[in-house]
């Protein structure tokens, strides 16, 4: 089974094609694509949706909507939230507003013991200070490319590293992943993204499987059932 942790599903063309040998982890950028998604989980199996609202888009929303967003997703029994977070990086001029609309997403994590899909640009280390003021225990930080001295305080917090195929052009991500300890690594795609000509797509998960059968001298299917296992245990299915 391949295994992506995080996916634009509402973006992608023929989704259906990947009902058989794929498990989608598919996040929300606000409201509307919050609603869509928990949608597409009731329609197709292998679907695990998530809500959130993506700091990019906190400009046009409010706390308010962030909490009615979240009493629905209670409401509709949703076990991930995301793609939520922080962002100084791209857009450092609503980072107050980012983090007031953070806190609410996370008193919910808390509160019912929810996944965060995060978005951390710029921001790994403070939103790691907030996950553990919060104390938020089940947290997933997608295509981490923050300072590899923090990555050891993420894993022995019980915090799960993304593997995107940005690797295969992107060498600070490179590091990361041959950094990280295979039992704190989740595939992902960031499917239909498109970086730096790169097309990030869900097929590419079979790549990113490859290269960790290479650093960790596994057999390929092994490290597929280790990953598989690992999305389990931060699902705790």
């Amino acid at each position: 089974m391949l295994v992506d942790m995080h996916v634009h599903c509402t973006e992608l063309k023929n989704l259906e094609s990947y009902s058989q040998g794929y498990l989608f982890v598919c996040v929300a950028e606000e409201l509307e694509t919050s609603r869509a998604v928990v949608e597409l989980s009731r329609r197709f199996h292998f679907i695990k949706p998530c809500v959130g609202i993506h700091p990019w888009n906190i400009a046009r929303s409010s706390i308010e909507e962030a909490r009615i967003l979240m009493e629905q997703a209670v409401s509709d029994n949703v076990k991930c939230v995301g793609e939520v977070g922080l962002d100084s990086k791209f857009l450092p001029e609503t980072l107050t507003r980012q983090r007031e609309v953070f806190k609410v997403f996370l008193d919910y994590a808390k509160e019912y013991d929810l996944v965060l899909n995060l978005h951390t640009a710029g921001t790994h280390r403070e939103v790691f200070q907030m996950l553990k003021t919060w104390r938020v225990e089940k947290a997933y930080f997608h295509w981490y490319t923050g300072p590899e001295d923090l990555l050891k305080e993420l894993v022995d917090n019980g915090y799960f590293i993304g593997v995107n195929p940005a690797w295969k052009i992107q060498e600070k991500h490179y590091k990361i992943i041959s950094k990280t300890p295979l039992d704190s690594l989740l595939t992902e795609s960031d499917a239909p993204y498109q970086y730096k000509g790169l097309s990030l797509k869900p097929e590419l998960v079979n790549d990113s499987l490859d290269l960790l059968a290479r650093l960790h001298n596994l057999d390929r299917r092994v490290v597929e059932e280790k990953i598989e296992e690992n999305f389990k245990r931060v699902f705790k299915q």
